[in-house]
């Protein structure tokens, strides 16, 4: 496959991930919801995902694609939908900051964090199953730069579910984690794709 938008796709994600990530307020929960970091680093986040989805989806209606990786990019389209959706709660979940100081419920907050645990982990799922079908069968990125998506994706996929459901305090320190998958966007989006061409084809083809 040549150059095509679904690769500008995937470059913008990573960019837009990578700026955002780092700008993460840091503290407690009351002290980055008044963050006015939190809006901006998330809005960035939001791009990111949302122009990851158009990129899978664009990428997923190219004729020729591998059986593998047909499959696993309609996994993936639904992952990343779903990761977009949590980072729009993600993102509203600033309006809860003054419920969550007078002690308040806090329907955005609550929504987002439970949300967050059963959807990041089922993005970085069908996320690494993208990642190792196209590797296999040369239809995206390479397994030379395939390690580095995958270390994101666990990273990222394992957040959540440790540092909201379980309340490990050191997990916190692997979400900035989803900057690797962002990397791997970025090369992916620029690495050459050399499709597997099966014996029987090639044999047609001579």
């Amino acid at each position: 496959m040549r150059f095509a938008f679904w690769r500008l796709c995937f470059i913008l994600a990573g960019v837009f991930i990578c700026i955002g990530g780092p700008q993460h307020p840091r503290g407690t929960m009351a002290d980055m919801l008044a963050d006015p970091k939190w809006i901006p680093a998330h809005t960035l986040m939001l791009a990111g995902f949302l122009s990851m989805l158009v990129g899978l989806i664009l990428f997923g209606r190219a004729t020729g694609l591998p059986p593998q990786t047909r499959r696993w990019v309609r996994l993936a389209i639904i992952g990343s939908a779903l990761q977009a959706v949590e980072m729009v709660l993600h993102t509203a979940s600033a309006v809860d900051h003054a419920n969550l100081v007078a002690g308040h419920h806090t329907p955005v907050l609550t929504t987002h964090l439970w949300l967050a645990v059963g959807v990041y982990p089922f993005f970085a799922l069908t996320t690494i199953g993208f990642i190792i079908a196209t590797a296999r069968e040369h239809s995206l990125g390479s397994h030379w730069i395939g390690w580095l998506g995958i270390a994101g994706a666990l990273g990222h996929g394992a957040a959540a579910p440790l540092a909201i459901a379980l309340q490990i305090p050191w997990a916190r320190a692997l979400f900035p984690v989803i900057v690797i998958l962002a990397l791997w966007m970025i090369l992916a989006g620029v690495w050459p794709s050399r499709p597997r061409v099966h014996h029987r084809q090639a044999i047609m083809e001579l």
